[in-house]
């Protein structure tokens, strides 16, 4: 890889090695990252170029900026598959302050960016990308059937992706009702979000912010994600930390109730679920598909321990206490009764 950075770059990568997720080098006091971009087209990319230098340009040290190949392109192919290149200062990246904190101070400059932006935005469009992957998913789960089972991953996923098809319809139509009903404020503007907050390293001080994580998208996004994050590694002994998280986060950006709504609605989306299922039919890796099986099956056992944090979610980050409501799904208000 080394002589290829050479010639697409004319760089000298030093000292590369497998950091995290990706290879990074040193070069001119200077750390690089080598990204792999499959699904980013050449406009998403060119958006991101812009939200990182502007981030930049607002004092943002810990915001990657990407390199232009010799001929001036943004992407390079190696055995082809795209990958870019990005760069920041060799500074210590060490968080003195919470998630929640820094992540309001992103959100915060990233709502003020007054670049047009198209290819990257998926603010308003959550009904439709859900609906859209749920008939996919369900029109894979026909075919299933018909085919029979053949593995144990087959029969978990055929009895199973009722409830939560059911679970995602409710979601869809939570977000619905909360366009229709709610008025949204200045907070609800369009800012700068992650793809996947979990996925990106800066959250535990690993690495910098990378500009190919993110999306243009209602602050919620992160918030869900990064709730479920936490709820899914560890349960029920997640609240004192979701607790923090929210505080932290309101400290700097206090939410409306349009944007608690969607942070609701997007926590009733089963994504670790649709996530787990698209996983292990995309995988070859029988070792990978394995954890896959194992996943699986620790999401179905938690299911009823799942409706309940949903149920109770209001009290959990203490809304009830600032006179704040929710509409209830109903069925989920059984959970805590059983």
């Amino acid at each position: 890889m080394e002589s290829w950075i050479r010639q697409e770059y004319d760089i000298e990568a030093e000292r590369m090695k497998k950091n995290g997720r990706y290879y990074t080098f040193l070069y001119k006091h200077q750390y690089y990252t080598v990204i792999p971009v499959y699904g980013r087209s050449e406009a998403e990319l060119e958006e991101l170029q812009k939200m990182s230098n502007y981030l930049i340009s607002k004092g943002d040290m810990t915001v990657a900026s990407f390199v232009q190949t010799k001929s001036g392109k943004l992407v390079a192919y190696r055995n082809e598959q795209p990958i870019v290149i990005v760069r920041t200062p060799l500074l210590p990246y060490a968080r003195n302050i919470s998630v929640g904190r820094e992540l309001a101070k992103f959100h915060q400059r990233g709502r003020t960016c007054p670049l047009p932006l198209v290819h990257c935005r998926r603010i308003g469009q959550w009904k439709e990308l859900w609906g859209k992957r749920v008939d996919q998913m369900e029109e894979f789960w026909k075919n299933k059937i018909a085919m029979g089972m053949e593995t144990m991953f087959d029969r978990l996923f055929i009895e199973s992706f009722p409830y939560y098809l059911a679970l995602a319809e409710n979601a869809i139509q939570y977000v619905a009702d909360t366009e229709l009903d709610e008025e949204p404020f200045g907070i609800d503007y369009a800012t700068f979000c992650h793809e996947r907050i979990p996925n990106s390293g800066w959250v535990e001080g690993k690495e910098q912010k990378l500009p190919t994580d993110w999306v243009y998208d209602h602050c919620a996004r992160d918030l869900a994600e990064w709730v479920r994050y936490l709820y899914v590694k560890k349960g029920h002994h997640s609240v004192g930390e979701i607790r923090r998280f929210f505080r932290d986060y309101e400290r700097q950006t206090p939410l409306s109730l349009f944007a608690w709504r969607l942070v609701y609605a997007r926590l009733l989306f089963p994504l670790h679920y649709f996530e787990c299922v698209e996983g292990y039919y995309m995988s070859d890796d029988e070792r990978e598909k394995q954890q896959y099986v194992h996943m699986l099956q620790s999401i179905i056992a938690r299911s009823r321990e799942h409706e309940q944090f949903l149920a109770s979610f209001m009290d959990i980050v203490g809304l009830s206490s600032r006179h704040l409501s929710l509409p209830k799904v109903e069925w989920l208000s059984y959970s805590l009764s059983r």
